[in-house]
Parts: C-alpha cells; sequence; structure tokens
C-alpha cells in the first residue's frame, strides 16, 4: 500500500513538473514555497533559497491527510498550538471589530501550526523526521515566522459585519471579491487573503496586489483596497492609480506582518518613518523633501524625534493633551493631494490639509489654523509652547493661540478673523486683497517656495527662530544693541510697507519725530519688545487701553527694579503713554501725542515680495 502511495505521489508530481500551462500553474502547490518535500525548496521568491524536509517526497502531506486527521479540522495532518498559547493580537484604537478577536480561530489556526514557529514543521501525520525545527525567524517584512505576537501582523479572525464597514470605511462583506472568502461568509481569516494552494499572484494571495510581474496586474493595490475604501482615496496623491512612480501602493507605507512599527502596520521604527523613509527624504524632488527640514540643526517640528508618550493616535483626544509631533498630527495621508497648492485663499485648508480631523466628533479642517489648534489650542496648549525655542517674557502670556487670535481682542493678526483697519501700512498690492492671512505666511520654510526657494511649503523647518518664513529679529538679551537693517525684519516687510512704519505713516510719533524710528532705529530696540505679533488675548485681561496696536512688553527688557510692572496706555487717537523700567525720565513716563509737522514720507524699493 504505501508503495503504491509513493507511486501515485511521483506520478502526480512528474504531472506538475511537465505542465506549463497557466490553468495548471495556478492552483500547483509544488512550485511554491508550500512544497517542503525534497523537490521544493523554490523560496518565497525568485532566487531566495527555500524550506525541505529531508527524505519526504510527499507534497500534500505537510498540511493535508486521508485518515486520522487532526480533531476538528478538514483532513488536517499537523498538532495546533496548544489552547495555552498566549497570543497577542492586533490591537489600535481604530479597530472598531466587536468583540475585538483575542485569539485565532478558524482557518487561521491552521496556518499558525506552521507561522507561529512554535511546532516544527516536520511534525505531521506519518513524519519519520523527529525533533525538526520550526519555520526559522528571519528580518524584514515577508518574515514567514509570524510568532505569537501578532500585534504587527493584520488583524484576524473577527466578524466582518455590515456594521463594521460602516465605523471602520471598509467596503461591505457583500461586495467583497469572489476570490476573498470569509470563512462561513461571517469571519475573516488568513485564507480571505491569502490561498495557500494558489501562489500566481505572490505571497498565495488570492489577488494580485499591485505586481506588475504577476497575472491580472492592476494598478494601485486592489487586495487592500478591495476592502479598505478610505474617504477621498480616488483622488489622494498617495493613490498610485493616479500617480504611477508609487509603485508599491499602500504596502509603500504599510506592512501587513512583522510591521516595524506595530499600530497601523506601519513600515518604520518611528511613525514618521512611513513618511520620512521612503518617500519624502530628497528621493523626490526638493518640493517634496522634507526630511531635511525636520532633522537637527533647524528650528523645526521634530517628528523624526521619539520625544513624547504618548505618539500621535489617531482617536487621541483634541486639542491634544501631551506633548508629541508627527506629520499625522497635520496631514490626513490617505487624503492628501495638490488641489489648490499652495494655499491661496485664506484661511481655507488646500489639498495638503484635507480631511484632518479637528476634534473629538470627528469634524474636519476646513481652515487652517484649525490644524494649528489640534496642538496649539486648548488648555494644554503650554505643552507644545517653547519646546524647541524659549518665548518672549510677556506682560500678558497667554499659550493657547485660539485666544490670542481671537475676534473680541484689542488687537490680532487676522487669522481667524478678518483686519479691522484700512490696511495702510501695507504694500500698496495688498491693501485692498490682504484682510485674512494663514498661519504659513509666516511660518514656514526658509527654503520654501513661498520664501523663495524650491522647498516644500509649510511649518516644517526653518533656519529661523520659531520655524519663519523670512528673519523676525529677537535678540534675548536687553543690552545687545545690533544696528537697524531692512532684513532683519524681512519677515515683517514682506507684508508691510518699511517706509510708512519707520518714516512717515505710523501713528506713534511724538511732535512729527516717527518713534518707531526713534525705538528701533536710533536706539536699536527690537520691535518684538513691544510687539506681540499674534495677537493679546482678552480672556487674560487684555484692553483696547493698554493692549491696542499689538502691545504686548516684554518684561526682559521692560521691566526692571524701578518698573516691576511695565504698562502701555493708549488715552486716544495718535496719544498715549509708556510706563517702562528703560525710559530714564520722571516716573519711568513717556508721554506720546501725535502733533506737530510730520516728516517726510521715504519711499524706497520693494525688495521682498510675499
Amino acid at each position: 500500500m504505501k508503495a503504491m502511495l509513493l507511486r501515485i505521489t511521483l506520478f502526480c508530481t512528474a504531472l506538475l513538473l511537465l505542465s506549463g500551462t497557466a490553468s495548471h500553474a495556478k492552483l500547483s502547490v509544488f512550485d511554491s514555497p508550500h512544497n517542503l518535500s525534497i523537490y521544493g525548496g523554490r523560496g518565497r521568491a525568485s532566487g531566495q533559497p527555500g524550506v525541505t524536509v529531508a527524505g519526504e517526497q510527499r507534497v500534500c502531506v505537510f498540511c493535508h491527510v486521508p485518515h486520522n486527521a487532526t480533531t476538528g479540522t478538514p483532513l488536517w495532518s499537523r498538532p495546533l498550538s496548544a489552547e495555552t498559547t498566549e497570543y497577542i493580537p492586533y490591537r489600535s484604537s481604530t479597530l472598531a471589530a466587536t468583540p475585538k478577536p483575542d485569539r485565532p480561530t478558524g482557518a487561521s489556526k491552521l496556518c499558525l501550526s506552521c507561522h507561529d514557529g512554535t511546532i516544527a514543521l516536520s511534525s505531521y501525520a506519518g513524519s519519520q523526521n523527529v525533533g525538526g525545527t520550526a519555520i526559522p525567524r528571519e528580518q524584514g517584512f515577508t518574515n514567514p515566522n509570524l510568532s505569537t505576537d501578532l500585534s504587527d501582523d493584520h488583524p484576524i479572525s473577527f466578524a466582518y459585519t455590515p456594521a463594521l464597514a460602516v465605523k471602520s470605511q471598509l467596503a461591505s462583506p457583500q461586495s467583497l471579491p469572489q476570490e476573498m472568502r470569509l470563512e462561513q461568509g461571517a469571519n475573516l481569516e488568513c485564507t480571505t487573503c491569502h490561498d495557500p494552494h494558489d501562489n500566481q499572484y505572490g505571497n498565495f494571495l488570492v489577488l494580485n496586489n499591485g505586481d506588475p510581474n504577476r497575472p491580472d496586474y492592476v494598478a494601485g493595490s486592489p487586495l487592500c483596497t478591495a476592502c479598505h475604501q478610505p474617504t477621498n482615496w480616488g483622488t489622494s496623491s498617495h493613490n498610485n492609480t493616479q500617480i504611477a512612480s508609487l509603485a508599491t501602493g499602500c504596502l509603500g507605507c504599510h506592512a501587513t506582518h512583522n510591521a516595524p512599527w506595530a499600530v497601523r502596520l506601519l513600515r518604520g521604527v518611528k511613525q514618521s518613518d512611513a513618511c520620512l523613509g521612503n518617500c519624502h527624504n530628497g528621493v523626490e524632488p526638493a518640493s517634496q523633501n522634507i526630511k531635511q527640514l525636520v532633522g537637527a540643526g533647524l528650528y523645526r517640528h521634530p517628528v523624526d524625534d521619539l520625544v513624547s508618550d504618548p505618539v500621535h493616535d489617531e482617536k487621541e483626544t483634541l486639542p491634544a493633551e501631551k506633548y508629541h509631533v508627527q506629520c499625522v498630527d497635520c496631514h490626513n495621508a490617505h487624503q492628501v493631494n495638490s488641489a489648490n497648492a499652495p494655499m491661496s485663499s485664506p484661511p481655507q485648508v488646500d489639498g495638503r490639509l484635507r480631511g484632518v480631523r479637528i476634534d473629538n466628533a470627528g469634524n474636519v479642517a476646513a481652515n487652517e489654523y484649525d490644524v494649528c489648534y489640534r496642538c496649539h489650542a486648548g488648555d494644554n496648549a503650554f505643552r507644545f509652547a517653547s519646546v524647541t525655542q524659549t518665548q518672549a517674557n510677556r506682560v500678558i502670556i497667554e499659550a493657547n493661540q485660539a485666544y490670542r487670535f481671537d475676534l473680541r481682542n484689542p488687537s490680532f493678526h487676522p487669522v481667524a478673523a478678518d483686519r479691522r483697519g484700512t490696511g495702510a501700512s501695507l504694500l500698496a498690492s495688498y491693501q485692498a486683497t490682504m484682510t485674512r492671512i494663514y498661519c504659513s505666511d509666516c511660518h514656514g520654510s526658509s527654503q520654501s517656495r513661498k520664501a523663495g526657494g524650491t522647498g516644500p511649503n509649510g511649518p516644517h523647518g526653518s533656519q529661523y527662530e520659531h520655524i519663519l518664513l523670512a528673519q523676525y529679529f529677537m535678540p534675548r538679551v536687553a543690552d545687545t544693541r545690533t544696528p537697524y537693517n531692512f532684513s532683519q525684519y524681512a519677515l515683517c516687510f514682506r507684508c508691510h510697507f518699511d517706509g510708512y512704519v519707520m518714516d512717515s505713516g505710523s501713528a506713534f510719533s511724538n511732535a512729527g519725530v516717527n518713534e518707531h524710528n526713534k525705538h528701533v532705529r536710533e536706539r536699536m530696540i527690537p520691535c518684538y519688545v513691544c510687539h506681540d505679533p499674534h495677537g493679546v488675548s482678552w480672556r487674560m485681561q487684555a484692553t483696547p487701553t493698554n493692549n491696542a496696536h499689538l502691545i504686548n512688553l516684554d518684561k526682559n527688557y521692560a521691566a526692571g527694579a524701578i518698573v516691576t510692572s511695565p504698562v502701555y496706555v493708549s488715552s486716544a487717537a495718535g496719544q498715549g503713554s509708556c510706563t517702562v523700567n528703560c525710559h530714564a525720565v520722571a516716573g519711568n513716563i513717556e508721554t506720546y501725542s501725535a502733533t506737530g509737522t510730520p516728516l517726510p514720507k521715504l519711499f524706497r524699493p520693494k525688495l521682498l515680495t510675499r
């Protein structure tokens, strides 16, 4: 009987070897890594060594046996991992399966009798090999030994229901391709994506998942997107049906097994590696090279540092409560595109910021500042301030940027609301049009296209403090005196006309003497000593009397032993007084009145453009 079985096995093997037609190859285990017989050893891909069991000529026996199969299985020849085996299932805040999978079930248990590495490959019914080894543990995403830690593998053994599909941006179970079978019509198991008998698409996948060297190639990741259907994925710049250069599709960012970053199966030892590791790292055009801007040596959003606990989570409470910063705090990788970029209709977002969640109800950003407020607003905004740079020591300190740009403030830059004045200080080309600005009109890369360079726009990193597009002079030592130069305030003069501010236009004058000129040019006092560029919060007792014109004095300059609480008082249009430690006059009080003959207006060439 044994001799007859051997002859039948050899005969079938010969037929498989001789067959060259696609119809035979399609369902052939013989020419796949699952052939562990002495005729196998073909590996997972061309050129890779495979695994064989010495002396074994049979092929199917490694999984199946016609008699005395493992109880409760479809003629399974292998023992199953013990019920006491402690598996670590996949977990994330967005895994909405109910109940969440606890341990492998169904067909997945059969697969793991090889692939969890606890049972020797030679442990099967009728095996003549004793003391064999399990699948070797290797490096890389294609490691076939998944181990019992399945937290870095695609979730399995859960009910794929219509309700789950609605909650998780998945296709309905009824719409799945016929090749993707749910066990008993309900559960997603290993065999939903893998056919252990058919390796025509590689990795025993049931569909070609975007490999142009395999049959039935279709651009994109058809197997992934058969289930996963994120909002706006069809027009995303990361969808390689739209961008042919993204040849790996979903697998450019995600790994289905043995993912280095387990939660959401990201390809990288840090969250940002999925973005900076393969694409935004200088290999792509300069306009997409983010990695150079977030590295050490620049003022930056330090997305490449593991400096936060916890790290970003897709379902985290907003505004954020604990300090962290990752690419996905500001960008929705599944929805991002180039529509309307660069932004030109403040405060509206463009495609780069499309789909970013801004609150706990799941609403998404309509305005750019909404994205900034995810971290820089709320009761914990102070955790995100002065992390890499020192703040000015203001009379009124407010870390919550939503309050600093509030319409009810006595003064603010027009980010969250339209400007109040006529815009007389603006360059002539902006006076009629610039009623609102973006945060990124000031905060952005000094190498960006917006700054006149070739790099990517956005507040990724800059050579200037506080991630500014251009220089804004902020010496920290009060007795430092540096002669005035137009370029020191290049950031301000991207929009404002310095001739108006420094010469004849400003109402900050005394008997015809422009006090901006006197303070900044002659006394070499930096603008930021008096002005708080974002705005001064009414919630922190800012008033139109003391805090008009963005006045919020820096105590490192304006306070001292004589005047501990410096104050500016506006008494009328063009009139007021300052009581500050640096005024060596009676009571340290200077009074201003815009009377007398004004200085002639000076014009100079516009050196910088917005």
